[in-house]
């Protein structure tokens, strides 16, 4: 019984089966959902430049800190690279560069001096309103970690950069306060990086992001 009701049925399927094919044949697939609208693009991505220099992994490690601190920020981009691998195009795209280097005899070293001094002298990288700031490490006390920093910050105010080094706040006491950048003292009283130190670099890549985003941002929005 259930068999011949079965057999009676089929034809019928296959009339609405054949019919709904040829209505979609003639009307074509179902529309797909509109697509959805883009969404507006915000305020342009700072590039944020570290390059440093390095022999023993020191200014590296120093680096990867500054390049943290600049991670922190939304709406900013870190690029890290050594100095000898750094591009014309690399420099020209940044909106901030922070250099860091090691102090050889109370000074840069000079394989990094001549590559930043090629960047204006041979590249003719205009650096002009690019934000910038510096870090360095070395073995002494005092023996010319601020310097180099100076040294530094020197080069980019020569190129007509904007400088800016780490932010610093104690709210229990209320103090406030900057520094003209971050750095290390690495041997062979104090071997390595600390994580005080390493501190001192993420200031540093936090706060030249933050001005540099401030600094592109439309007027009144950040």
């Amino acid at each position: 019984m259930a068999a011949s009701r079965l057999a009676r049925g089929f034809p019928i399927l296959v009339c609405v089966l054949a019919v709904s094919v040829a209505w979609v044949a003639w009307c074509g697939p179902p529309a797909a959902p509109p697509a959805p609208a883009p969404a507006s693009p915000g305020p342009k991505a700072a590039r944020v430049l570290v390059a440093y220099h390095s022999r023993r992994g020191n200014t590296e490690k120093m680096a990867q800190g500054v390049l943290d601190g600049v991670r922190r920020v939304p709406g900013a981009i870190g690029i890290l690279k050594k100095v000898g691998d750094v591009t014309k195009e690399d420099l020209e795209q940044a909106d901030a560069i922070i250099l860091g280097s090691p102090t050889y005899y109370a000074n840069i070293p000079g394989a990094m001096k001549t590559v930043i001094d090629d960047w204006a002298w041979k590249m003719k990288v205009d650096f002009t309103d690019k934000v910038g700031g510096a870090f360095s490490t070395g073995g002494g006390q005092t023996g010319g970690k601020e310097h180099v920093v100076t040294s530094l910050l020197l080069y980019m105010l020569s190129n007509r950069m904007l400088v800016a080094g780490p932010f610093y706040e104690d709210l229990d006491k209320g103090d406030i306060w900057g520094e003209p950048g971050s750095s290390a003292m690495t041997g062979p009283l104090d071997f390595g990086v600390s994580q005080q130190e390493l501190d001192g670099a993420l200031r540093l890549g936090e706060r030249i992001a933050r001005l540099t985003r401030k600094l592109k941002a439309p007027e009144g929005k950040e």
